[in-house]
C-alpha cells in the first residue's frame, strides 16, 4: 500500500525527558568513541550524533502512525540524517522534543518521508534540530517517475585528513541497547538474510557516530562544541568486523566534505561537517 502522501505537516506530542550523563557516557562508549569530553564530570559534553538517542523513538512514533501506511517497518531505509546543534546538551538538564512529519514523497516503486525532531528547553530555547529521511521500499504508487536532475555535492577542494576506524562485532548490540534502535536486522542473523542482507549490518547512525568522533578529533580539536551541523547521506551497508576509512576535504565557509569508504572502495556515506562554536 502506498504512503498518505497528504499526510505532510503533521504534529505528534512533545515528550519531555531529562538529559542523562550516564546516558551520554553510554551513547559514545557504543559509538566506539574515545573522548575524554563524553565522560561523566563536571565539563561534559555529548558526542555529536547523541541527540539521536532522543530523536530515534520519537521518530518511531511517525514511522508506526497508522495514518502513514508504513506497513512492514523491515523496508524502510535510512537514506539521510541531518542534524544542527544550536548549543550542546547540558547533563542534567530538561528538555522537550516534539516530533514532525515534513514531507511525504512518492517515488515510485517506492516512496519517501522526512521526520524532524526540534529539541527545546522548557521555556523555548532551541538547542538541537535533526531531519531523518527515511526510504520505503514498495510504497509508492508504481507509477514512473521522471528522473530529477542530481543535486550538486558541495565542492571538494584540499585533501585535510584521512582516517580508519573499525566496526567491531560487538558493536551492534551495544549501539542498540544506548541508541534504543533494535531493528533486528542489526542483531538478528536469520532476519537480516530473510530480507535480502548478507548478515548483521552495522546501525548506519552507529557507523555515523564512529566516524563523527574521528571529525571531531581532526577537524575540532577533540571538542565537539567545534561543530555546529553534520549532515551525511548514506549510500551502502557496513559488515561487523571490518574497517571503514574517512577521506575529508575543505569545502567553503568553514565546511567539510567527507566521505566514507569500505575496504574495497565501496562509499557507505558522504556527508558535510559545519564549523562554528556553540
Amino acid at each position: 500500500m502506498p504512503l498518505n502522501f497528504d499526510l505532510a505537516g503533521k504534529t505528534y506530542d512533545p515528550v519531555t525527558e531529562e538529559v542523562s550523563a550516564d546516558a551520554i557516557a553510554a551513547y559514545a562508549a557504543a559509538s566506539r568513541i574515545d573522548n575524554p569530553r563524553h565522560e561523566v564530570g563536571p565539563d561534559q559534553v555529548p558526542s555529536l550524533i547523541f541527540p539521536v538517542a532522543t530523536g530515534l523513538p520519537l521518530m518511531g512514533a511517525v514511522i508506526s502512525d497508522p495514518e502513514l501506511n508504513v506497513e512492514n517497518p523491515l523496508m524502510i531505509v535510512h537514506g539521510e540524517e541531518d542534524i544542527v546543534h544550536h548549543r550542546p546538551m547540558k547533563p542534567g538538564e530538561t528538555l522537550v522534543s516534539t516530533p514532525s512529519l515534513e514531507s511525504v514523497e512518492d517515488k515510485g516503486k517506492g516512496a519517501t518521508f522526512v521526520a524532524k525532531v526540534a529539541t527545546k528547553t522548557p521555556d523555548g530555547e532551541i538547542v538541537t534540530e535533526q531531519w531523518a529521511t527515511i526510504f520505503v521500499r514498495g510504497a509508492g504508487s508504481g507509477a514512473e517517475r521522471p528522473s530529477l536532475p542530481s543535486t550538486e555535492s558541495p565542492e571538494r577542494n584540499d585533501q585535510v585528513t584521512s582516517f580508519i576506524k573499525h566496526v567491531d562485532e560487538g558493536m551492534p548490540p551495544d549501539y542498540a541497547a544506548a541508541s534504543g534502535d533494535h531493528n533486528p536486522i542489526h542483531l538478528d542473523p536469520a532476519i537480516a538474510t530473510a530480507v535480502g542482507l548478507p548478515g548483521v549490518i552495522n546501525h548506519g547512525l552507529g557507523t555515523l557516530s564512529l566516524v563523527s568522533g574521528g571529525l571531531v578529533d581532526e577537524l575540532a580539536g577533540g571538542d565537539p562544541r567545534g561543530v555546529r551541523r553534520i549532515q551525511v547521506r548514506f549510500t551502502e551497508m557496513v559488515l561487523p568486523g571490518s574497517d571503514v576509512t574517512t577521506t575529508v576535504w575543505e569545502s567553503s565557509d568553514d565546511s567539510f566534505v567527507f566521505e566514507t569508504v569500505r575496504p574495497d572502495g565501496t562509499t557507505v556515506m558522504v556527508g558535510l561537517v559545519e564549523l562554528g562554536s556553540r
